[in-house]
Formats: C-alpha cells, structure tokens, sequence
C-alpha cells in the first residue's frame, strides 16, 4: 500500500489493515471515498441530508465514509446515530479515528456495527488512511505509474550500498524489499538496527510474496522479494512492474560491485604471489601497497590455508569467510586463490602455546561456522616470524589442507604444530606387525558397527574433546559421551592413561589407512 495504512482495529472479524478485505467483501463493491468534516453533529447532519457544505448532492451508497474529525470520548449518542444513519445511506464501510490511540473500540459501537451489518474501521491518522483508499480506489493504472515513478526517481540516486538501496526501494513500494537467492535464502535486507514498518499479524498461509529477477538472463538469479499480507490483485501487479524496474537498478549496482571485487582480487592475488616469489623480501614500493591494502607484514605469523570442497564462486564467497573469521575474533588477512582462499593472523610479538592453542581453535570454528554454506578443508601453518615467516607458514598451511583432505575424522582440519609428531608416529603404523595387532585390539569395535571407531578416532583426534568430537560427528555431546563409556567398556582401555590415548590414536590411524589405501 502505498502509503500504508494505519489501522488499530475493525469489526465484523475483517483483518486488520487489509482495506482490500472491506472492499471485496460480500456483494457489494466500494466505488468511492467520501471525507466530511466538522464536528460529529455536523457529520451526521450532512449524512442525514445526504448533502455536503455546497449544496450539492451527496451520494454515499456503496462507498468508504470517513469523519475526519475524531469520534469523541466516552458513551455518545451521536456514534450510535452516525452508524444508523451511514448503514441506512448505503455505506459499506465507516472509517473513524478513536479519540484513544489503544486501538479499542467502544463496545456499544461493536454490537451496534455488527447488528446493522457494518464494517468500522478504527485509524490512527484519517489523512493518511484516505490518501491511501483513495489511491486503490483510483485504479490499477493510476498505482502502477505511481509505485513505477517512486522507484524510478530511487534509482537515479547511485547507491553504493546495497543494503542502503533496498532500503530506499522499500520506502518507495511501501513494502521491505529483500535479496533472496534462488533457494529463497536471504542475501541482504535493511541495514542493521533499522525496522521495518510494523505489519498485521496474518497466518503465513495468507501472505502473497512477489519475486522480480535481478539478472533477467540468467536462470539462477538471486531475486528482489516482497512479501504482502492479503490484498488486491491490482496492488500486486503494481508492486510487480515496481519490482521489474528497481531489479534494472539493483542488477547494475551488483554488477558494478563484481568488478570491483575482481578488479581488488586481481590486485590481492599478484601482491601475494610477488611476496611469495621474493620469499618474503619485500621493498619499500611492496610495504607501501601492502599497507594500503591493511596486510601486517612485520611482527609473528600464522598462516593458513582453505580448499574448497565444492564448486563455489571464490571472488562473491570471500565475504563469507571473513564473516566466519570475524565472528570468531580473528583478525586475519586474506586472498583469493585458484582453490580458496589463503591467509595468515598476525601477532605483535611472539604469542606463547595457549596463545597459538586458541587461534587454531578459533580457525577451527570459524570453518564449522563456513560450513553451513561451504564444505572446505583447513590447512594451518606454524608461527613465522617477519615477512618471509608468511611464506613458510603459508607453504606449510597449503601442505596440510592437502593432508586434512583425506581427514575426515579430524574435520577435514589439521595443524602443522600437530602433525609433525603424528607424521612420524604414522610411519612406524605402516609395519606389518603393527596392523594386524591394532585391528585385533579394535575388534570389539569393528564388531560393533562404524560409529563407535569413527567416534574413538575423532576423540582422539580432538584431543579428547568431548565438545570438539560432537561438532565435527555432528551430533550431541552427551551422545559422544555415551559411546566414549561404551568404547571403554569393549576394550577396557583406560582413556585417561596418555599412552593407552597414543596406543588407540596410533591404531585407529592404522585401520583408517587401510581403508585408504
């Protein structure tokens, strides 16, 4: 509705704010809006003579009758005689402002409207609610050119913001405008901290939602979307050529926005690939566009590194990732690249094993946060000092994502600080004696069915922790608590020894590379 219209209540069980439902209900078609001023007296005189302030006639059957002056308060004759007398003129509906913005209407005039068969509405500004049933009243064409003039005057404005043109856009149609993907996954709504208008409750059964294509030539298009409580079909087909035409706006906005993104990776991606060919000898030229870029080149660094999993458009992810990072209190500098995206977090001065513990767990859960949208494999590398310590670390971040690839129980993550030990322990797994002696030792489990292995290796993966094992199985903690007690009850191993741990790590690591192999 353009503008909306501001109902509190109405009777005769029409929902809240759908003038719609008044005008196409029963068998009588609203024609038009007649508006009478003065006091209440002075209303029902000119309704008892069917004539306005000149003389002329005034006709009131089939239309919307609107005092503009509010009803007073307390009991009054003069509302149970307008009632009366609209009813008796014809009138199909009787919009009234209550002299309290509460919402309630007095009974008397409840039971009175419903015995004659009348509709009241009760309105928080009678100007606005007459503009706005005038308008539909006007015709289809007449809204259409409207709502299509609004948008089109939004549109020259150059926006750099999408957030902040869908916003405008809303505030033209009327109703909140959002960028949803094909699946009908949000992409962007208001800016954050603004409200839309608030809307009457309607089952979601009865909502209309309109969808306009953004890139008209491509079938996977993300769209613009309105979603509107029950109303007229002329207000929808308005608000769908609107819609066709702020698409033109929105389409070339995210276009430009692509180029600029490639145009920012392009230059992120040769900047690496410079620092990485120069192994980390840069020039005064190279830490001058770093530092326009924000890169911390000086101080300790952990690199690490991401593969996708999936195929997936690296430059319009990337935003994702950094979103995932941050939620995690990572502040991290990150690039584009053929299979991901690689990275590093820097440290001022060299952070000591809690400190370094942490920041892989925050990566850790900052790729379970991707997860929900990405499936990827993390890589990270050891702490490195100085520009050439990034290239190190990235080198063995990239070794690694390539290793956690193939580990599926660890989450597809792995640690370089973690896995140099467990290299070597792998090898001595490989041995003849070793492998039979492991799957005779894990036969309870075998027996007992894939999960109960699955669930010892990741626990001891995880470092035995129960928390970490339920987000990567996926499942609750309790339930990896309950195996936990159960593994322990088939192979009566005590977990809490650290060589019994090392034991069954080195022996679940055998059988899984048996599977492998």
């Amino acid at each position: 509705m353009i503008p909306p219209i501001p109902l509190l209540s109405v009777t005769n069980h029409v929902p809240a704010g759908v003038i719609e439902s008044v005008v196409e209900s029963g068998d009588r078609t609203v024609s038009s809006l007649v508006a009478l001023t003065g006091s209440l007296a002075e209303v029902n005189r000119q309704v008892r003579e069917q004539r306005n302030l000149e003389g002329d006639s005034l006709n009131l059957r089939d239309c919307v009758l609107l005092p503009l002056e509010p009803l007073p308060s307390g009991v009054s004759w003069d509302v149970e005689a307008l009632l009366a007398l609209a009813s008796y003129a014809g009138v199909v509906a009787l919009a009234v402002k209550l002299p309290n913005d509460d919402g309630a209407m007095p009974p008397n005039v409840k039971r009175l409207a419903e015995r004659l068969g009348l509709v009241v509405l009760a309105v928080h500004n009678t100007w606005q609610f007459g503009t706005a049933a005038q308008e539909l009243l006007s015709g289809a064409a007449h809204l259409q050119g409207l709502l299509i003039s609004r948008v089109a005057s939004e549109c020259r404005i150059p926006y750099g913001s999408l957030t902040h043109l869908l916003s405008r856009l809303g505030v033209a149609i009327g109703h909140q405008v959002t960028l949803v993907d094909p699946s009908g996954e949000l992409i962007s709504a208001e800016p954050p901290g603004h409200e839309p208008a608030p809307q009457p409750e309607v089952e979601l059964a009865a909502l209309t939602e309109i969808l306009a294509p953004v890139h008209s030539e491509q079938e996977n298009s993300p769209r613009l979307r309105v979603v509107l409580a029950p109303t007229w079909d002329k207000e929808q087909a308005a608000i769908r050529a609107a819609l066709e035409v702020a698409a033109i706006a929105v389409s070339e906005l995210l276009s430009r926005q692509r180029l600029e993104r490639e145009r920012d990776a392009r230059h992120r991606i040769a900047l690496l690939g410079q620092l990485i060919d120069n192994a980390g000898d840069v020039s005064p030229s190279f830490r001058a566009r770093a530092l326009e870029l924000g890169w911390t080149l000086d101080g300790y660094h952990m690199a690490f590194r991401v593969i996708i999993r999936q195929p997936v458009d690296l430059v319009a992810r990337k935003p994702d990732l950094d979103r995932a990072l941050m939620r995690e209190k990572i502040e991290a500098t990150t690039v584009e690249q053929s299979d991901g995206w690689a990275g590093w977090i820097s440290f001022p001065s060299k952070p000591d094993p809690a400190e370094v513990s942490r920041a892989s767990s925050a990566l850790r859960r900052a790729q379970r946060v991707l997860a929900a949208t990405i499936s990827t494999q993390f890589g990270v590398g050891r702490m490195q000092a100085q520009p050439e310590g990034i290239v190190s670390s990235l080198e063995e971040a990239n070794d690694a994502a390539r290793i956690a690839g193939a580990r599926e129980n660890s989450g597809y993550f792995v640690h370089v600080d973690r896995l140099d030990m467990a290299q070597l322990l792998l090898i001595w797994t490989r041995t003849d004696t070793f492998r039979p002696a492991a799957r005779e030792l894990l036969a309870p489990l075998l027996k007992a069915g894939p999960e109960l292995l699955q669930t010892l290796t990741t626990f001891l993966d995880c470092e035995s922790s129960l928390t970490e094992t339920a987000a990567i199985l996926n499942v609750h903690r309790n339930t990896v608590s309950d195996r936990i007690r159960r593994i322990q009850s088939l192979i009566a191993i005590n977990l809490e020894d650290p060589e019994a741990r090392l034991a069954l790590q080195l022996a679940c690591r055998s059988l899984l590379m048996d599977k492998y192999e």
